[in-house]
């Protein structure tokens, strides 16, 4: 993810906001929004394992609502 521009339109042509991603991860609002910045604007630089853990099942559930938004 290059930015949270590309972020945003992602999550839209998923159908999905931030919020229930991170609903569908197990984390708050405002955790969810830390884990965003970390992973697009500091690159990861500072992630923990954990951190990196829960950006892929975000990506995946968000690659898994595009597929099924084109059905």
């Amino acid at each position: 993810m290059a930015d949270k521009w590309e972020w945003s339109f992602e999550l839209a042509k998923a159908r999905v906001n931030q919020t229930q991603v991170g609903e569908f991860i197990g984390i708050t609002r405002s955790q969810m929004s830390t884990l965003v910045t970390k992973m697009i604007t500091g690159e990861g630089k500072t992630a923990s394992e954990l951190d990196r853990k829960r950006w892929q099942q975000a990506l995946d559930y968000v690659k898994l609502k595009q597929r099924e938004v084109e059905v």
